[in-house]
């Protein structure tokens, strides 16, 4: 019991420390911690979420001391396929990004949270079917 306080004490006050900014909004999740099974663990700057049940790994990745995302992040499906990885620096999305979705996935860069560069988009078989730069205005 002593531990279950511990644990959710130090959830509180996690949470109660995050920043929240436009890309993942954490408020609620201590009362998410309470209400469900205990989905989300954060040790060490380290965050694991899960789905229900606590059988699969919903995302993962790290934060810098102020709590924002920091280095590579990584979000799967229930079925544990990878669906995204994006990299952030300090909160903001940086370097190499790929996103998959139902239709296929696309993949390009991002320099302090904008897209830069040449982004590809495949279809669900892997072919690609569009390209944008986005370093021409």
């Amino acid at each position: 019991m002593k531990k279950t306080i511990v644990y959710f004490t130090c959830v509180f006050a996690l949470i109660s420390c995050a920043e929240s900014n436009d890309t993942n909004d954490y408020k609620g999740v201590a009362e998410k911690v309470i209400e469900e099974e205990v989905l989300i663990d954060t040790v060490s700057f380290q965050y694991n979420e899960w789905y229900p049940g606590k059988k699969q790994l919903k995302k993962e990745g790290s934060f810098d001391a102020n709590y924002l995302e920091h280095g590579k992040w990584v979000y799967y499906s229930e079925e544990g396929i990878e669906l995204s990885m994006i990299t952030y620096t300090h909160g903001l999305r940086q370097g190499f990004s790929i996103v998959r979705h139902e239709n296929g996935y696309y993949r390009g860069e991002y320099d302090q949270d904008e897209m830069v560069g040449l982004w590809t988009f495949y279809n669900e078989k892997g072919e690609k079917i569009d390209e944008k730069n986005y370093d021409l205005k």
